[in-house]
């Protein structure tokens, strides 16, 4: 998923936009004394003499310890994650994931191609970008089904279609141009029937008037203009002619080589599968999980926070998720994603994709 900006506890936007979309949006140890602390140290050293493809029957079958690097701070759109660790999907797995918080200024596809994360999750146009670049990555999975890209204005005075574009005010952030100049040549409007307008972070010219529509993310702007008090149209890209998945998993091709690593990267999946299963049956909780646990740091708003979830449902479960699982990709998806981003000038292609971990994870069922 592409990071999205986020309402903190005082109601104000937090951005963390990365590359191709908007910004957005990102455990115990015990105290041992005398004998049982020499015991301990030894067995340490000696777990850590061996190579990482040694560490026995657990591991091989999946088990031991990876991290999963998140593309923006630990808020709600991570709900999956926050229950495969809190429900012990991944320790039934033997499996210990390290999540990795990340920020506005954090890349996740170095993390990846460097070994400190075995999988992460990001923006798809970054992770192509990359890939183009030469970096030994894969896209297995993708969180959003949707394109979660909107054009927002007020319902009272809505803009349904492209073509009511024209006359209109139009605020857009500097890095979600590509994004929607895409989508215009997609939809065939020409820029100089409408004014575009440099916008920051703040959809507030929309509230007053100022703007006709901004740029957005589903899960956010809306949002926050409920919260003001104003009722909200979304115009999703994605019913005109530019689908794109979003929330991407990534991970190195070696990885997917490596018969440990590739265990390991099933049993993650299969436990982010899961713990998203849950997440779509009790969306409050998900982000009770968000605000007072995995970021009771961060002061995160529990209204926007329950809202920002029960938008991504509609972006996480489709049919196609429903017919074989979720996170999955299907040769449409693909197709239209690869299609899209070609639009934005972002060199993509099929081979970029793999859904052979998913195909591990569902075995040809819908459910892990």
């Amino acid at each position: 998923m592409r990071p999205h900006d986020l309402l903190v506890g005082n109601g104000d936007l937090t951005t963390g936009r990365i590359g191709h979309g908007p910004k957005r949006r990102r455990h115990l140890f015990r105290a041992f004394s005398g004998a049982a602390a020499l015991l301990a140290a030894i067995a340490l050293l000696a777990g850590c003499s061996q190579p990482a493809t040694d560490n026995g029957a657990a591991q091989s079958a999946g088990g031991g310890k990876a991290a999963l690097q998140l593309v923006f701070i630990k808020n709600v759109q991570f709900a999956g994650s926050f229950f495969a660790d809190s429900k012990g999907y991944w320790r039934d797995r033997n499996l210990q994931v390290d999540l990795l918080s990340g920020g506005p200024n954090l890349t996740v596809e170095p993390v990846v191609e460097s070994g400190r994360a075995l999988v992460g999750i990001t923006h798809t146009a970054q992770a192509v970008k990359a890939i183009d670049n030469g970096a030994d990555i894969k896209i297995i999975a993708a969180g959003f089904q949707k394109n979660p890209f909107v054009l927002i204005s007020r319902a009272a005075a809505p803009i349904k279609t492209p073509q009511e574009l024209a006359g209109k005010k139009i605020g857009v952030q500097a890095l979600d141009m590509p994004v929607f100049t895409a989508f215009l040549a997609a939809n065939k409007v020409d820029q100089s029937t409408f004014t575009i307008v440099p916008l920051q972070s703040d959809p507030t010219p929309l509230v007053t008037g100022e703007l006709d529509g901004i740029m957005g993310f589903y899960s956010n702007e809306p949002n926050f203009l409920r919260i003001k008090g104003v009722e909200p149209y979304a115009m999703r890209l994605d019913d005109f002619g530019y689908p794109l998945m979003e929330e991407s998993y990534i991970v190195k091709q070696s990885s997917l080589d490596d018969p440990v690593k590739r265990a390991q990267i099933v049993a993650l999946m299969q436990g982010e599968s899961l713990g998203w299963t849950d997440a779509l049956a009790n969306p409050d909780a998900a982000a009770d999980l968000a605000v007072n646990r995995y970021g009771k740091d961060l002061g995160l708003d529990m209204n926007q926070q329950k809202m920002a979830i029960r938008s991504e449902i509609d972006l996480v479960q489709t049919d196609e998720t429903k017919a074989h699982g979720l996170l999955w990709m299907s040769d449409g998806l693909i197709a239209g994603t690869v299609n899209s981003l070609k639009l934005g000038g972002v060199n993509a292609d099929p081979s970029m994709f793999t859904r052979q971990i998913l195909e591990e994870v569902y075995k040809g069922r819908a459910t892990v």
